[in-house]
């Protein structure tokens, strides 16, 4: 066991040494993007494979190594950066500064790379999950003549979603954040020829672009907010950090002139040195005290910083498809069925988790806004979960249970259990991706067919597909002893005994509606398998027998499938800690959470609890579970079919269709927002384009100047005599002019 420990702490390449290669592992995909988009054509299909394949593998590759180097140890001390905004170093991360990126005035932004054990897993699902995908794509897509665009989309969309991961900075994060939402609207759409197709990649696009507004907006409180502290702070802020203090403020302001107020080794830096209260302070700044100078005098640090994390919630609504701003996702199904595994199941749609867990320093030091958080997300994970009961789409079933199982990261980063919402993050990213190119592989077998009445009896036709759908769709149900039961329960446990001062009611309440939601959950997967996979062949069926896929396809969901099992590791508590055995994903992700636990026990505004689950937790959650997934099962299997042929009550049938209309949410928005703002902007067009752009500046300019001509051209008649005339009359009316000021 020691040799074997030993083995993964010895990095087979110097981690410094390997730092300087971190851009590689972006470059090869956007390579292989700009490849495949320039000569696809002209190399074939199967070079086109070849090139968008090997690029993710080669990324995944390099993963790998970034991954190991991060958890190197030589002689009893971890790998680690230097901080260039404190006296100390980041341990268990690597980083590569590339110098200035650009500057204005005191702002500066510098392109610096950085892998700690965070990004260094996030890079293992983008990589090792988007080639799965890749692979499965080559056999998908084996009948699209536009695959060379196809792939260069695939490729395009890695290198964006690793940029986000990679960035040091938030400005670097926001460039991998507009680059996947480009390259999800260009995915989303790419059967552009069908109007409906490119509607839903619009539909994503404006959507996002109000999250992204947002985002930006917060990013520039935060420029604000460091510059405030920056001239407020004194001495005592920086002695908070140890050593010497004013060694420390100035090794601060160096890092602030090197790298940026943005960058995120200076925001964890200042949320140490910002304590919560007066008292705390001892003559220096607090999140209490009032900013003195500049666009936000008269703010207090706490409230603008509350108001910024709000802004990056909205954004994060935008991207990872939370309330409000959750309905561009189901549409998305519009594009091809691997993409909503890699996108919509995988990676982008998780940018939002993995902005808080990255910034959870900050977070823990605004209870109101985890609370919001947390509320927003517990909020959407319930309404998208009873929307799910009522869709027959398969692919919308899913799309539904994505946005609700995104809700249950939220509101374990809302609640502070950060280790856990990431960690169900990569267990949702195997066991939704298995499910995606599950329902495509069953649509590829069923000549397209989506609407799950109209299949059945799958499983003795499609084995394969069958067994791994299964073994997916318990893993998201929560069935023991499969990875989602422990990710998922986990975040519930953590609500459950963390608390928020001044919101102590919360950890009660989303604890029991968290409890509905994994019922809920339980229900519509159990219907979708078994109206999928079981009982009879549908008399509406398409193709009277399905057939299975090649292996293109059926392996990526065998291995996915394995890892929505053995991933459960992660959750078992193995490793020792302070208070006893520690969950190995809690323990692995301690070195990126040590500040945010730092601050909170600091600032006793959050408690952050760190028990396990007992016996007793886990067979709650799996009663809920199990009883919910056999209550499907009899409704689906014995009551319905019972009664095939009579009508169901008229209360029944009208709370089936307000569900299956997804409670009427588009269509409230097109009436309260989207129509108003058509009307306002016909309105702003006709009086404001129309009759004073376009008819008084541009039409008037040209007749006033055409009248005005008219008039003096009969001024101009050739005749040198009446030039004359009008010369010498010239003359002596300014003689006359003259003679009578003279007079006066």
């Amino acid at each position: 066991m020691d040799a074997l420990k030993q083995f993964f702490m010895t990095a087979p390449v110097d981690p410094t040494v390997f730092a300087h290669s971190l851009w590689l592992i972006i470059a090869l995909p956007l390579i292989g993007a700009f490849v495949c988009g320039v000569f696809g054509k002209m190399l074939g299909r199967a070079n086109v494979h070849l090139v968008a394949c090997a690029a993710v593998a080669g990324s995944f590759a390099l993963s790998v190594l970034a991954f190991w180097s991060v958890s190197h140890v030589q002689g009893g001390m971890p790998v680690s950066t230097e901080n260039p905004f404190s006296t100390g170093v980041v341990r268990y991360a690597i980083s590569a500064d590339y110098g200035t990126w650009f500057s204005a005035g005191t702002f500066r932004v510098n392109y610096g790379l950085m892998v700690d054990h965070l990004s260094g897993i996030l890079l293992l699902v983008i990589t090792g999950v988007g080639f799965l995908i890749h692979l499965y794509s080559t056999s998908y897509m084996e009948h699209d003549e536009a695959y060379w665009r196809y792939f260069a989309y695939l490729n395009l969309f890695v290198a964006a979603m690793l940029t986000l991961v990679l960035a040091d900075s938030l400005v670097l994060l926001f460039v991998g954040w507009e680059g996947v939402g480009m390259a999800s609207y260009l995915l989303i759409g790419f059967w552009y020829s069908d109007t409906a197709k490119a509607w839903a990649g619009r539909k994503a696009f404006v959507t996002n672009r109000i999250g992204d507004f947002a985002f930006l907006i917060g990013s520039f409180l935060v420029v604000l907010l460091v510059g405030a502290f920056n001239a407020q702070a004194t001495s005592a802020n920086f002695g908070r950090l140890g050593g010497n203090a004013e060694t420390a403020q100035v090794r601060f302001r160096e890092g602030l002139q090197q790298q940026g107020p943005l960058s995120f080794r200076g925001l964890e830096v200042m949320a140490n040195a910002l304590p919560v209260t007066a008292e705390n302070a001892q003559g220096g700044v607090s999140l209490q005290s009032t900013i003195a100078e500049g666009p936000l005098a008269g703010r207090t640090f706490g409230g603008v910083l509350t108001v910024a994390l709000l802004l990056f919630l909205l954004g994060a609504a935008g991207k990872s498809a939370q309330f409000p701003l959750y309905v561009w996702l189901p549409d998305a199904m519009a594009g091809p069925t691997p993409v909503s595994a890699l996108i919509h199941a995988a990676t982008m749609v998780t940018a939002g988790v993995y902005l808080f867990s990255r910034m959870s320093f900050l977070l823990v030091m605004s209870p109101t806004a985890m609370v919001t958080v947390a509320i927003i997300g517990t909020v959407t994970s319930l309404v998208a979960a009873l929307i799910a009961f009522a869709q027959d789409d398969i692919k919308k079933v899913l799309a539904y249970s994505t946005v609700s199982q995104l809700g249950i990261m939220f509101m374990g980063v809302g609640m502070g259990i950060f280790w856990a919402a990431v960690l169900h993050l990569v267990t949702h990213a195997f066991f939704k991706a298995c499910l995606f190119l599950g329902a495509g592989t069953v649509m590829h077998g069923n000549a397209d067919e989506t609407d799950i009445k109209k299949l059945g009896g799958v499983r003795k036709e499609m084995p394969w597909t069958w067994a791994t759908f299964l073994i997916a769709t318990l893993a998201i149900t929560g069935i023991v002893p499969l990875s989602g039961f422990f990710s998922k329960d986990a975040i519930f446990h953590g609500v459950h005994h963390n608390h928020l001062h001044g919101y102590e009611w919360a950890s009660n309440a989303l604890y029991y509606v968290g409890l509905l939601i994994a019922a809920c959950t339980a229900f519509y997967m159990s219907r979708l398998y078994l109206l999928t996979f079981e009982g009879k062949r549908s008399a509406e069926a398409k193709v009277a027998h399905a057939h299975e896929s090649s292996w293109y396809m059926t392996l990526p969901l065998v291995v996915l499938a394995v890892l929505s099992v053995v991933s459960l590791v992660y959750a078992l508590p193995l490793m020792p800690g302070r208070n006893g055995p520690q969950p190995v994903m809690e323990n692995f992700l301690g070195p990126v959470f040590a500040s945010a636990e730092r601050i909170a026990s600091a600032g006793k505004r959050v408690e952050l609890d760190h028990s396990v689950p007992t016996f007793g937790n886990y067979l709650v959650a799996w009663l809920v579970v199990v009883a919910s997934g056999a209550l499907a099962g009899f409704m689906y299997m014995k009551f319905f079919p019972s009664r095939a042929g009579q009508p169901a009550p008229a209360f029944a049938r009208a709370t089936r269709r307000f569900a299956q209309n997804k409670f009427y949410v588009d269509e409230a928005y097109e009436f309260l927002v989207i129509r108003p703002v058509k009307n306002v902007s016909g309105i702003l067009y006709k009086l404001v384009d129309t009759v004073l752009i376009d008819t008084v500046a541009v039409r008037g300019t040209a007749w006033v100047t055409t009248r005005v001509g008219s008039a003096l051209r009969y001024v101009q008649t050739g005749d040198a005599q009446a030039y004359a005339a009008v010369m010498a009359l010239a003359l002596l009316g300014g003689a006359v002019y003259a003679l009578i000021q003279v007079l006066q």
